[in-house]
């Protein structure tokens, strides 16, 4: 499976030239990640056009049947491969979905709105390796500035690389200020936020948009945001854009029932 995912993306990455803002460089990883423990929630998402051409990126299982994602992953595409239940690349249990949902008001040109899912073909059953996160409560304007966040993703090695990562990996964000965020995207506050790490320099790169920036609330891991923005560099000191997902509390229940 690895070869042919390496080969699909060779031959298909101008096919989402949207997917960052300059679109001139393509290192899809997690920018001086570290190897993730155990992410019950986390999904890798193959998204292909009728073409059978497209990209990769994350995703966040938030019931038996919703993967919660970018609208950008969702957008323009038709068949969605989901990946989930290990931290190692080649032992993910996947099933492929044709039913996505983008929200209507995505704007491409500018990431606005930038959320979606993806409703599997098969229920999934809960273990300690398969398992939702929590969404935010209906209200709370989560996150808060200066609150630091966890983020995970599969992706190439090196910034040169051309093979996934064999193994998930992490870093750690915190939320800046909105004024800060203005100054490197085309957002509307509170709609997005940003993060960033001044310390290990670990950052989002293309095939983990999608991801969810989780933080623990009320001791509970919850997801916050989705990873929306970077730059084309994948840079490591340009904070990720993220869309934020308690603006979104209620489509999602609306759509999902959850």
């Amino acid at each position: 499976m690895k070869g042919y995912v390496g080969l699909l993306l060779s031959v298909a990455l101008c096919c989402v030239s949207a997917q960052d803002q300059t679109a001139s460089n393509r290192n899809p990883r997690i920018i001086n990640g570290q190897n993730a423990g155990n992410t019950p929630y986390n999904a890798y998402v193959l998204y292909l056009n009728s073409a059978n051409s497209g990209f990769f990126g994350g995703g966040s299982l938030i019931s038996d049947r919703h993967v919660l994602t970018a609208a950008q992953n969702i957008a323009g595409f038709v068949r969605w491969e989901v990946g989930l239940g290990s931290t190692v690349f080649g032992q993910l249990n996947r099933q492929t979905s044709t039913q996505a949902v983008a929200h209507p008001s995505f704007n491409m040109a500018n990431r606005a709105n930038d959320i979606g899912f993806i409703v599997l073909s098969q229920p999934v059953v809960f273990t300690a390796l398969i398992s939702p996160i929590t969404l935010p409560i209906q209200g709370r304007n989560l996150p808060y500035e200066n609150e630091e966040g966890m983020v995970v993703g599969f992706g190439f090695n090196s910034v040169t690389g051309s093979i996934n990562s064999d193994f998930l990996k992490v870093g750690y964000q915190r939320v800046i200020s909105d004024s800060r965020c203005v100054g490197f995207y085309q957002i509307t506050p509170p709609n997005h936020f940003c993060a960033e790490d001044t310390i290990q320099r670990s950052n989002v790169c293309n095939g983990d948009l999608g991801a969810g920036l989780i933080i623990p609330e009320r001791r509970v891991d919850t997801l916050v945001g989705v990873a929306s923005l970077i730059t084309a560099s994948c840079d490591s000191t340009t904070p990720t854009g993220y869309t934020r997902v308690s603006q979104y509390r209620q489509w999602i229940r609306d759509n999902t029932g959850v």
